[in-house]
């Protein structure tokens, strides 16, 4: 017969929840994730938290080989964690206490709460009671169906299209009317110049130096995202040395587009179009500060993606790149206040977190590997992480569901 559970404690290497188990069974959910692999060791860093010896835990009965102190030194039997708000306070007495003081839940010590999502409008709220007949937001009784989430690349309408096989079978754009909705433009990188253009059907002709593309030639090549120069042969692509990306050819096809938009002194923007995403990027020197998606960047700036290109580099539109530099400057930091959301959400920790943050606002891989100077499988291996913790809440990561600010769809509490 096996031990009884009751009254040991457990600790989830996914999240580092630690709590005393109530049941005679072993759990089979940590309480406060809800990963069914808590119980399976993490082969990572861990910082000892009496004395901030870095060391790679091997189980949680393992002790800092500095101070001698684990993870169950931690533990204080008057505190409690609440497992469907997170809030953690002291009991004044040894009995578990009936409800949580913040949420009032007399679930506290259960596992949280199942969690839904609206494949219509992007609500997500909790509930005990089985699968939900309609969403509570917008009343939809097909919540559950999919939708897709669309947006013409030519005006930047967005839609939902309520056709549930494919997004391949809308024909044209409700709003402009265009056949070729969802193809990029084509664009030109002049390679006298360096400008980049949409070239027109009367020819490829440069709008700045009246150069046509095509030529071949030795000269130094700048890369659209990073800025960093070295000499190159040809109309490409190349390399860049330092962040990796592959730089477009000179008549690229719109699939990978890298645009220096603006530059002064240390400060610049750049426009990166690749895997079907595009975001403008602020830099100061070497470092990308911030990012913005480009369909938020055209409906802030009223403006379009032809508009965008026609204005990169060209100093009439000095007043307008500085307002957006200063802008995107300010509010630079904003997105580290997701970052307590998707340690509670996802179980991370506080690394990982600030690097989803940082993705979640449009910084793909090669920007934060520049931002946090780290080499860029280091990264990679953080979102294999971070998309493991996604897999182990249940969470189905699904693009095609339309909400510009998803976590304000949160139910409190949650």
């Amino acid at each position: 017969m096996e031990a009884s559970w009751n009254g040991r404690k457990a600790y989830c290497y996914r999240c580092g929840h630690l709590w005393i188990v109530r049941t005679d069974r072993q759990p089979k959910l940590c309480p406060r994730c809800r990963s069914s692999r808590y119980d399976v060791p993490l082969k990572r860093e861990h910082t000892c938290i009496f004395c901030g010896n870095v060391w790679e835990m091997k189980d949680a009965d393992d002790r800092c080989p500095v101070c001698g102190k684990g993870i169950y030194d931690t533990f204080d039997p008057l505190k409690h964690h609440c497992n469907q708000c997170d809030h953690v306070w002291s009991a004044r007495s040894g009995e578990a206490p009936v409800r949580c003081p913040v949420c009032n839940s007399s679930k506290w010590n259960s596992p949280k709460i199942p969690q839904f999502v609206c494949k219509r409008c992007g609500h997500v709220w909790g509930s005990d009671k089985g699968i939900p007949g309609r969403c509570p937001k917008c009343q939809s009784l097909k919540w559950n169906e999919n939708a897709f989430k669309l947006q013409c690349r030519k005006c930047g309408y967005k839609w939902i299209s309520n056709n549930t096989e494919s997004s391949d079978r809308v024909k044209i754009c409700p709003s402009c009317k265009s056949k070729k909705w969802n193809e990029p433009p084509n664009m030109i990188s002049c390679s006298k110049c360096g400008s980049v253009f949409i070239p027109k059907t009367t020819g490829k002709i440069c709008p700045r130096c009246s150069r046509r593309s095509g030529r071949s030639e030795t000269k130094d090549h700048e890369c659209g995202f990073c800025g960093t120069v070295w000499m190159a042969v040809g109309q490409g692509p190349h390399i860049c040395p330092k962040c990796g990306l592959m730089s477009p050819s000179e008549e690229s096809d719109g699939s990978n587009v890298q645009i220096i938009l603006w530059k002064e002194e240390s400060m610049k923007l750049t426009y990166l179009f690749k895997d079907g995403t595009g975001c403008v990027y602020l830099w100061k020197g070497g470092i990308p500060l911030t990012a913005m998606y480009v369909e938020e960047f055209l409906r802030r700036t009223e403006t379009t993606l032809k508009s965008l290109v026609s204005r990169s580099g060209n100093p009439e539109y000095d007043w307008f790149w500085k307002g957006v530099a200063e802008r995107m400057y300010e509010h630079r930091d904003e997105y580290r206040s997701n970052i307590p959301y998707f340690m509670k959400r996802l179980g991370l920790n506080e690394d990982n977190a600030e690097i989803l943050a940082l993705h979640f606002i449009g910084m793909g891989p090669e920007a934060i590997s520049l931002r946090f100077d780290r080499p860029i499988d280091k990264i990679r291996k953080a979102f294999d992480e971070i998309m493991e913790s996604y897999t182990d809440n249940g969470i189905v990561v699904n693009d095609s569901i339309f909400t510009d600010d998803p976590i304000a769809l949160y139910d409190d509490g949650l």
